[in-house]
């Protein structure tokens, strides 16, 4: 059936990812090592925006993260030269006040510290007043949360008055960042236990903050501070990637350290009156007169939310080693055919065939096109595997190929309830040698949620779990949190009040019993299972964002024993209900977000013909319109406006034109009218 039907206007290119707003590169064409920084200029927008020294003595450094970066948004890599150093003081630049800054936004940037900054020193923020501002600075707790990045905010109760009232306002030192103490992620780790003269009585720099001496009852005052330990100088003289979001709509702030969601928290608005920017400029830099060695790089503020996926980044060449790519885009697929073979598009071995059921295709897909940035190109994308009838699935050959450290990504459906720990992706050998993605039917708690889960024998497989003797027994990995979890972050949700709402479930004994058997939040989901075989550390993304990491034990440290078995996706249980999968990716290494399969969002402006030319002397016509990549169009012509003839029926796009020359023209009526049909 027609989906759209315009005459003379049709399709849109596909709208492009958030806007830059600024983006900071420190590159300038007179830049040189050591010489000052008179101004950082707005790359995305020159003469808007330009940051300006407004103190110090900025200079310029060699020192960079990465000496080529690319940007995701706009699918540019830029020579990478110069990064700004504030070691000196005061050392900062300033973006101007404007309305563009007052959205919902993300913020990131590459850091280096080298030196060690003073208490809770601020790189980056937006400062009205105490209960009014945010910023991005150190953490220098006197305990194990001392060197990590992290954000603090603060709104006020009502009227701003200057002043960061507890009781009274409502978010008060509101932090989010890296969580875990000893175990957090730090940007500066400066070990070296000193006694109470200061002289060192233990081991230096050894980059792990587990080496600090952290001990209140000690009446070594340099044991009761971690900053007191150390010599001064970073021991893991890195650069790192820090990130924030914030929905103004929701009040959601996420923070990012390394391309990894660190914490997600929400500010409090008792009064319901959303929230109020900062009506002050953007400084960023060395905000203090401290002097300790500081580098900042490439820094973008974006006027939406963006996701690990669009950060800037150093290029990955080769990278990726997809192993198998099953997209359900075979030739003569058709909605509800059979599937008869999902074919590798990666390679010529390791085709999928069915195996149970009666697998089928679907035209419900995530998204009309798939951007891969491992190739850097985007993919048609017409059908999804439709596993709806019992048992039905897709198995791929056992293979060594499959025997190495691995990334398995796809996207995924639920329709229907599924039973007791059903599982849609596995490899499974044997009761104690397999691995598998599953739903967690845990009675209450952890129900709805999509994880991982691992078996591994204590020396030979035996086909038996056996507590005392195997290593891992029902090991799971996959978003955390209990009840707590939010129902965003599960696969399932299904209450009385058909909500959506996790609160609302109300049987006490299993939320199975609630609902109707149909998901509150129909939706397509992200998600990708991780795997290092050298270390053992199963990783888990969710909506491409990591929910968990856990490391498999190995007491006899004889390595990972992958199972001897094929790899199967769809319903590997006799039951009956709605499930979709798609774009199942599995990569022979671990991959990071931003390397995951990405939905491209489909146009949200009007369709039209671009353009129509007329050739007398052929004669011919000339019509072209835009489209959508992997979205089928029909072009007709008319003589009258009410009875139409086709020309071209239901072609598929493959760029954002398309362009038809029209060579019937003799014998026609002189006047002649184009339109085009967006088929569904």
């Amino acid at each position: 059936m027609f989906k759209k039907c315009v005459t003379f206007a049709l399709g849109a290119c596909l709208a492009g990812h958030a806007d830059t707003v600024g983006l900071w590169r420190f590159d300038e064409v007179d830049a040189a090592l050591d010489s000052p920084v008179a101004s950082s200029i707005n790359t995305n927008s020159p003469g808007t925006f330009d940051a300006l020294v407004a103190g110090g003595n900025p200079l310029y450094s060699d020192d960079v993260p990465a000496a080529e970066i690319f940007d995701p948004v706009s699918g540019t890599t830029y020579t990478n030269q110069f990064s700004l150093n504030a070691s000196a003081g005061s050392s900062q630049l300033s973006i101007e006040d404007a309305v563009d800054f007052n959205s919902s936004f993300t913020v990131e940037f590459f850091v280096k510290y080298v030196g060690e900054p003073g208490s809770y020193e601020a790189i980056l923020q937006r400062v009205q007043t105490s209960d009014l501002s945010w910023k991005v600075d150190f953490d220098h707790g006197a305990n194990s949360v001392f060197g990590r990045s992290r954000a603090r905010w603060d709104t006020p109760g009502g009227v701003v008055d200057g002043v960061a009232d507890a009781l009274v306002d409502e978010n008060v030192n509101f932090v989010v960042g890296p969580t875990g103490s000893a175990a957090a992620p730090k940007v500066y780790v400066d070990t070296g236990a000193k006694d109470a003269e200061g002289l060192d009585v233990g081991p230096q720099n050894t980059g792990n903050p587990s080496d600090y001496v952290y001990d209140t009852a000690s009446g070594n005052p340099n044991d009761a501070d971690v900053a007191l330990q150390g010599d001064g100088t970073n021991d893991i003289d890195e650069w790192h990637h820090v990130a924030m979001s914030f929905d103004q709509n929701t009040g959601e702030i996420k923070f990012y350290f390394d391309y990894l969601l660190s914490q997600t928290r929400t500010l409090a608005d008792t009064e319901g009156d959303g929230y109020t920017h900062p009506a002050a400029p953007i400084f960023f830099g060395k905000l203090t007169g401290s002097e300790y060695g500081l580098l900042m790089d490439e820094l973008r503020y974006s006027n939406a939310i963006l996701t690990p996926g669009d950060f800037l980044r150093e290029p990955i060449v080769g990278a990726g080693n997809t192993v198998a790519h099953w997209r359900l885009e075979e030739e003569g697929a058709v909605d509800g055919g059979d599937v008869i073979v999902a074919e590798n598009s990666a390679g010529p071995t390791n085709s999928a065939l069915p195996n149970q059921g009666i697998p089928r295709y679907s035209s419900d897909v995530p998204s009309p096109a798939i951007f891969d940035p491992i190739s850097n190109t985007t993919l048609s994308n017409q059908f999804s595997l439709d596993v709806t009838e019992a048992n039905s699935r897709l198995r791929v050959a056992n293979d060594p190929s499959l025997n190495t450290s691995f990334t398995l990504e796809f996207f995924m459906k639920v329709i229907g309830e599924p039973g007791g720990y059903h599982s849609f992706l596995r490899r499974n050998q044997a009761r104690d040698l397999r691995w598998q993605i599953d739903f967690d039917h845990g009675n209450t708690g952890a129900f709805g949620r999509l994880r991982s889960r691992w078996d591994t024998p204590g020396g030979e497989s035996n086909n038996e779990n056996e507590v005392g003797v195997d290593e891992n027994i029902n090991f799971v990995v996959g978003p955390t949190g209990g009840s707590n979890l939010p129902g965003d972050l599960r696969i399932w949700v299904d209450t009385d009040l058909g909500d959506g709402l996790v609160s609302s479930y109300d049987d006490p004994s299993d939320w199975a019993n609630d609902g109707n058997g149909i998901n509150d939040n129909e939706a397509w989901h992200h998600a990708a299972l991780t795997f290092d075989e050298d270390t053992g550390e199963v990783g888990f993304y969710y909506n491409y964002e990591l929910m968990q990491i856990r490391t498999l034990s190995d007491s006899e440290a004889d390595g990972y024993t992958h199972p001897d078995a094929p790899f199967d996706f769809g319903k590997l249980t006799n039951a009956g209900y709605g499930l979709l999968l798609d774009e199942v990716r599995f990569s022979g290494e671990v991959l990071l977000p931003f390397q995951f399969l990405q939905v491209v969002t489909p146009p949200t402006v009007e369709l039209e013909i671009t353009s129509l030319v007329y050739d007398a002397a052929a004669p011919q016509a000339t019509v072209i319109w835009s489209t959508v990549p992997g979205r089928k169009y029909s072009l007709d012509y008319s003589t009258d406006l009410e009875t139409w003839f086709e020309l071209l029926e239901e072609e598929e796009a493959t760029e954002e034109t398309y362009t038809f020359v029209d060579t019937e023209l003799e014998g026609r009526s002189e006047k002649i009218f184009y339109r085009v049909r967006e088929i569904e």
